[in-house]
């Protein structure tokens, strides 16, 4: 299983500090995003990249891309191979097997089976629970 660890590890003198959650959570009053600032409340990859962008001034605009599109990657990657991917604080991504079962083509009402198939899992971490019920 890869786990990543968002905690970040120790800055030297020479790296500008990043600001911790709680030190950002203070910092920056919650006022609700403009509706320009978010399409159709789903979060895309380019926005994401945009926040990486903004919030790592050594970063170009192409970098910051470039770091999103390596980290989903390799979750990806880990996924495909069958790995469990724990992102603390967030989640964790499982691949699942799903064996064969009979199904019916709920139009005609024909069974069929439905094939054996993998697929992708989340379970959020309690962190994120709490987070998202505003606790």
């Amino acid at each position: 299983m890869r786990t990543f660890d968002t905690s970040g590890g120790g800055a030297t003198s020479r790296e500008p500090a990043i600001p911790s959650k709680s030190q950002l959570r203070n910092a920056v009053p919650k006022t609700p995003r403009a509706p320009s600032d978010r399409s159709h409340g789903t979060l895309t990859k380019r926005e994401i990249a945009q926040a990486v962008y903004s919030v790592c001034p050594g970063l170009s605009r192409s970098q910051a891309k470039g770091f999103v599109d390596a980290v989903i990657e390799e979750i990806v990657c880990a996924l495909a191979v069958g790995e469990d991917v724990s992102l603390r604080g967030f989640g964790k991504f499982a691949v699942r097997e799903k064996p064969e079962r009979p199904g019916r083509n709920p139009k005609t009402g024909v069974s069929a089976p439905i094939s054996a198939r993998k697929v992708v899992t989340f379970k959020a971490s309690d962190q994120l629970k709490a987070e998202v019920d505003g606790e």
